[in-house]
């Protein structure tokens, strides 16, 4: 886990001047700050081990410099850099929204970054705006997720104060599974895109969510609420406007594929690997006739994941589904309905032998850590988080779940939280391996339930 509280905000200082472009002439001058025009961010995303992208909307047309410095450095600021150029945050388009990528960066570094415009006035940095690189690929790191789904005003608060817990805690990443916010059924925002577009905007524009967008990058699937209507699918008329919404707000690492339209998309932290799935943009309806043309990934999603699995080579491999994966006890939407697809996701994992595999969760209002044990395979874990900051839903206690891994039920709003740890050589715990433990949180941030743990050498075929 950073430790981003102890780092006074004003030492920060620069890298190397190969890495960044020279200092402005003003840089370390006394300028004046400017009013801040924005509405949502900075949010930091798409985060690499020499890269990352921010992104922000505003209420009028703006454009910025960014510029960055490294922590525990003297320096000054340097004007961050997308390859030869000054890397530029432009919000001028449609609904004053943009995403700039700073490239030539440290990997495993703290930077402090800013916001400068024309006039070399920097807006003032509210929340303390850092981040931390990735390590490079297949680098032996500890680290913290925190995630969750279903986000909205129809909770128990509709500040939202969920997210100051989350920051508080200071993770490196924050996952969004699916439902980060909800097309409203009076007005049917999902029949008008701007309708969706003014959601969209209303609910990145929440005070309590703007210090961990600034702290901690940003990674996001969708469910139906924030694609289309309840337990929408490829029928869904505005798919189009929709995905191209979802884009603007969440820059993720990529969006599909060229031949494969949806969301979908991977991406790697040290020694562990993520599979983002798209599960609405190519589903077949809930009610279709079961067989194989009842999907819920389309053809090309499925080719890219199957592939992804078999050659990675992290040490845990996390794939995430909006919806359940191993749930057989309850009603609502799950892999379940799509008992062949279901059934060719388990059977992929265990054919082809793939290791150090488990699954992340929303959707259930709800939760819960679930256990499924296949002949021949080894246990496949789920994690789900749900809800944020949106109505509970119904729940039944661990007698009547025998999937579900006691003591982990929770039916408040909660988030998830996951710490990989990879002993170093020579250490008292070196020799039992890689291990997650994963723990639900309350809103104040409090553990909820007990805590599991997940060693690599258990995850093997």
């Amino acid at each position: 886990m950073r430790k981003w509280r102890s780092l006074p905000s004003l030492l920060f200082g620069c890298g190397s001047a190969a890495l960044l472009s020279c200092c402005s002439g003003y840089s370390n001058l006394a300028a004046p700050v400017a009013a801040s025009p924005l509405r949502a961010g900075p949010m930091l995303c798409d985060l690499t081990a020499t890269s990352v992208r921010i992104w922000a909307e505003a209420t009028a047309p703006v454009q910025y410099r960014l510029q960055v410095r490294v922590a525990d450095e003297d320096g000054i600021w340097q004007d961050a850099m997308e390859g030869s150029a000054r890397s530029l945050l432009a919000l001028n388009g449609p609904g004053f929204r943009g995403v700039a990528r700073i490239t030539g960066l440290r990997p495993a570094s703290r930077y402090a970054y800013r916001l400068v415009d024309f006039r070399g006035r920097w807006l003032p940095d509210v929340h303390g705006q850092f981040f931390q690189t990735a390590p490079v690929d297949g680098t032996a790191k500890d680290f913290t997720v925190a995630f969750g789904s279903c986000a909205g005003e129809s909770g128990l608060d509709p500040s939202q104060p969920i997210f100051a817990a989350i920051d508080a805690l200071q993770p490196d990443l924050f996952l969004w599974l699916g439902d980060n916010t909800y097309f409203t059924a009076p007005h049917r925002e999902w029949e008008q895109p701007e309708l969706m577009e003014q959601r969209w905007s209303s609910a990145r524009a929440i005070s309590s969510l703007q210090p961990l967008l600034a702290h901690t990058p940003q990674y996001a699937t969708w469910d139906d609420h924030d694609y289309g209507s309840n337990d929408s699918d490829s029928t869904f008329p505005l798919r189009a406007e929709s995905k191209r919404l979802f884009e603007e707000y969440w820059p993720n690492p990529a969006a599909g594929l060229s031949s494969t339209d949806g969301i979908f998309f991977q991406f790697t932290w040290g020694r562990v690997e993520f599979f983002f799935l798209d599960t609405r943009y190519g589903r077949s309806p809930n009610d279709a006739v079961d067989g194989p043309q009842k999907v819920l990934l389309s053809a090309g999603q499925w080719q890219w994941l199957e592939q992804g699995l078999q050659n990675s080579h992290a040490d845990f491999k996390v794939v995430v589904s909006s919806t359940q994966v191993l749930s057989t006890y309850h009603r609502f939407e799950t892999w379940n309905m799509f008992p062949q697809q279901r059934a060719r996701l388990l059977d992929l994992i265990q054919q082809k032998k793939v290791s150090g595999v488990f699954f992340l969760s929303g959707d259930r209002h709800i939760g819960e850590a679930l256990r499924e044990l296949r002949p021949g395979s080894y246990p496949l874990v789920e994690f789900t988080s749900s809800p944020l900051a949106a109505k509970l839903g119904e729940a039944q206690p661990d007698a009547a779940v025998p999937q579900r891994i006691a003591h982990t039920l929770a039916t408040v709003e909660n988030f998830g939280m996951l710490h990989f740890h990879f002993p170093a050589p020579g250490a008292a715990d070196f020799s039992t391996g890689p291990v997650l433990s994963f723990r639900l949180h309350d809103v104040y941030g409090h553990p909820l339930g007990s805590q599991v743990v997940l060693r690599l050498s258990a995850l093997q075929p």
